[in-house]
């Protein structure tokens, strides 16, 4: 197709991972493709050499080797697992034994997650002796379900990046049960010990951007078990993003800069209209890809957008990921401490205004990411999706430090800064992906909770789509939007 003016088949609104692989995709099959960003909304932060990038779940900090290799493959990337940013190969063990994920700090607990099941049980017994012997038979049910996901796929091992699509036809659906239980796990936890349910919750929370009592536990085990079966990897997603989107690029697609979106609207029955605040082209496209929170691009959408409510109900934002930023030094991590970690300080309090924070350091040693002897500390905490625009962010950050010195002892004479003017920045502008959703209704998760076509060649893939799966589900939307795209030109 030949570029006419402003006019393209596929225009992609957002600039998260899931649009950038649709689009990659598409240019990379001829189609011509623009990608449209959000002029001031940036998705990192640095200071006095110290690096720091905002995160929404732990999927994003400990990417899997499978996942990465999938859309290397299938994008034609040069990206390897296991190499570093200074052109050198990591080391990436086989060794799982002492390859600790993350690890978990709650009122009288602290649990380092091991990919390797003899390690972790270990820290079970340490942490719940008196509940270990059902522990050990809570996980092992959740194995036999592994065993059922491998066998879908044919494998009777890991499958590496894949997820369990309900892909039965319609009277073998109606005639036949679905394999996998439907029991939701607040009911199969309910003999364990506060610490221990709150334990698993957590962690289903940390892997992705859900937090519900509507899981299965079937969608639990994929979510416990397929995120921490593969070693970490030296694989940030900002370089990964970058990778993609130089790949983008030199497959022919465009990238273009707005202010701010006005309207946009059906255009002769053949694709959309796209006006955007202080310009005053106007952007044609048949298809349009939105890669921006349902809830904050609804309202553009006119008409659409109404149709979209439904969808909205579905999933909504329960809470806003508010970062802050920490530069620290070396001598306050205390022994032990892993790089990542999920802290609940108060188990009968909610979550927000503190009290729950996912903690990413940079690894020691990395120059890249902090001076010498420093380390950056990105501290994600929650506050009331309704009542952002409200909350006292002084008195937020003092609440967040307090947690932070139970964590790191004196850790008031080590830090170097601290900033959150970054978040209160970027809070209101619709690019801002980093929310914590709810499901408002009963949700097919082998579905998942909103559809990826949302009406006429109108696609989405945000975080909505598989909130409980992390970066696995945003990349898995954007490549099968853009299968479904390129099968309308077959």
């Amino acid at each position: 197709m030949k570029w006419l003016g402003n006019e393209q088949e596929v225009v992609i609104l957002g600039s998260g991972l899931g649009g950038l692989v649709a689009g990659t995709l598409l240019s990379k099959n001829n189609h011509s493709v623009l990608l449209l960003r959000e002029k001031g909304y940036l998705s990192s932060w640095a200071k006095k050499g110290y690096h720091f990038v905002p995160f929404s779940n732990l999927s994003e900090k400990c990417l899997k080797p499978s996942l990465v290799r999938k859309i290397s493959q299938t994008l034609g990337l040069s990206f390897l697992v296991g190499t570093r940013e200074d052109g050198r190969q990591a080391k990436v063990t086989s060794d799982k034994s002492h390859n600790s994920t993350f690890q978990v700090v709650l009122p009288r607990a602290r649990i380092d997650v091991f990919p390797q099941r003899s390690q972790f049980q270990r820290e079970w017994n340490r942490e719940f002796p008196k509940e270990a012997v059902r522990i050990e038979g809570f996980y092992r049910e959740l194995d036999r379900i592994q065993d059922l996901f491998r066998k879908g796929n044919g494998n009777s091992k890991p499958s590496g990046f894949s997820f369990p699509f309900d892909e039965r036809p319609f009277v073998k659906k109606m005639f036949s049960p679905d394999p996998f239980p439907n029991e939701e796990m607040d009911k199969k936890l309910l003999s364990f010990s506060r610490e221990f349910r709150e334990f698993i919750r957590l962690q289903l929370i940390s892997w992705g951007n859900f937090c519900s009592d509507r899981f299965s536990t079937a969608l639990a085990a994929h979510v416990l078990f397929d995120q921490t079966n593969e070693s970490n990897s030296d694989i940030d997603i900002e370089k990964l993003e970058k990778e993609i989107l130089n790949q983008f690029s030199r497959s022919g697609g465009r990238v273009e800069e707005i202010d701010g979106v006005k309207e946009i609207k059906a255009w002769r029955r053949k694709g959309f209209t796209l006006s955007f605040e202080g310009n005053p082209g106007v952007f044609r496209s048949q298809f349009l890809i939105v890669n921006s929170p349902l809830h904050r691009i609804s309202p553009f959408l006119g008409k659409k957008g109404k149709g979209l409510i439904k969808w909205r109900k579905k999933i909504n934002p329960l809470y806003v990921i508010s970062p802050l930023f920490l530069g620290i030094h070396e001598k306050v991590i205390p022994v032990g401490m892993k790089d990542h970690l999920i802290s609940l300080l108060d188990l009968e309090k909610p979550y927000g205004d503190g009290n729950l924070l996912f903690l990413s350091m940079s690894s020691k040693g990395d120059r890249a990411r902090a001076p010498e002897d420093r380390r950056a500390l990105t501290v994600e905490g929650l506050i009331d999706a309704g009542k952002w625009d409200q909350i006292d962010l002084a008195s937020y950050q003092q609440n967040v430090i307090k947690h932070l010195s139970r964590l790191f002892p004196f850790l008031e004479n080590y830090i170097e800064f601290v900033d959150s003017q970054w978040a209160s920045e970027q809070f209101p502008k619709w690019s801002y992906p980093h929310f914590l959703y709810e499901s408002g209704s009963d949700f097919s998760w082998r579905k998942g909770v909103v559809p990826l076509r949302m009406s006429k060649n109108i696609y989405f893939v945000g975080k909505e789509n598989f909130p409980y799966w992390g970066v696995g589900g945003e990349i898995l939307g954007g490549l099968t939007v853009a299968q479904r795209i390129l099968k309308k030109y077959e």
